[in-house]
């Protein structure tokens, strides 16, 4: 049997092969005894015996080397397990905090563009009132006169009346209306999950944990922009209530 076998499998058969050669070695000579063979002598069947007694030490130890041997491979598969967890851990949690700040700063600048493109159209309307245009009650194209300029009429779903210029209407919209059927999007595709209430932890740039630390309490009417910085040191989000999104 091989002592430097470091092989679980191959360190016991090896072992059970020593132990079934002797065993068969003393079972041998004892039938020899007993079918009358006086050649075997007293000394071969008793060191016979003996050797068999030695391997089944060594049968002992080899099971113990095997058992050593697992529990050093186990040992080494927990390092190696440790090692790439850390490895990922380390970095996923920056990773994940850019993709936060870019997706929270993209509705941002989305809702600033269409507040300050309302604001342009409201000032149209306005400017139009002034000047004592009447509203386009039809859907054709607005008549020349008045430079050809109209006063939109009612508003369409998640729109605001603004003015009609030809065949085109420019009005305003509800920026909430289009960023909650983004949102419906993500979640039609199984990437969202619109909860009810959320209480989340600060996303660690280090380890990518989300801390079970409530955040603190904020004032009502404080902005979000004011009360927590998502995806740094700070509070990601405060707990909020979102009702479903207006497909």
């Amino acid at each position: 049997m091989s002592t430097t076998d470091t092989d679980p499998e191959r360190i016991i058969a090896d072992a059970e092969q020593e132990a079934k050669e002797a065993e068969s070695l003393v079972h041998t000579l004892e039938e020899a005894v007993k079918s009358g063979d006086e050649s075997v002598t007293f000394e071969q069947v008793e060191k016979a015996r003996g050797l068999l007694s030695f391997v089944r030490l060594r049968k002992e130890a080899a099971t113990r080397k095997a058992a050593a041997a697992k529990e050093a491979a186990r040992l080494d598969a927990c390092e190696a397990l440790k090692a790439d967890i850390v490895a990922h851990a380390q970095g996923d949690g920056k990773a994940f905090s850019k993709h936060l700040r870019t997706a929270v700063d993209a509705l941002g600048a989305f809702h600033d563009a269409v507040e300050e493109r309302n604001a342009r159209i409201r000032e149209y309307r306005d400017r139009a009132i002034a000047l004592g245009i009447p509203e386009h009650k039809h859907t054709g194209p607005t008549p020349p006169t008045h430079g050809g300029v109209r006063l939109a009429a009612g508003g369409s779903a998640g729109l605001h009346a603004g003015v009609v210029v030809g065949r085109r209407r420019v009005e305003s919209f509800d920026a909430d209306v289009w960023i909650s059927r983004a949102l419906d999007l993500l979640v039609r595709d199984g990437k969202l999950k619109i909860l009810d209430h959320i209480d989340a932890g600060r996303i660690s740039s280090v380890t990518s944990n989300v801390s079970t630390q409530k955040p603190p309490r904020v004032p009502p009417g404080t902005s979000i922009a004011a009360r927590e910085a998502p995806c740094s040191a700070r509070t990601t989000r405060s707990p909020t209530k979102r009702s479903s999104a207006t497909t």
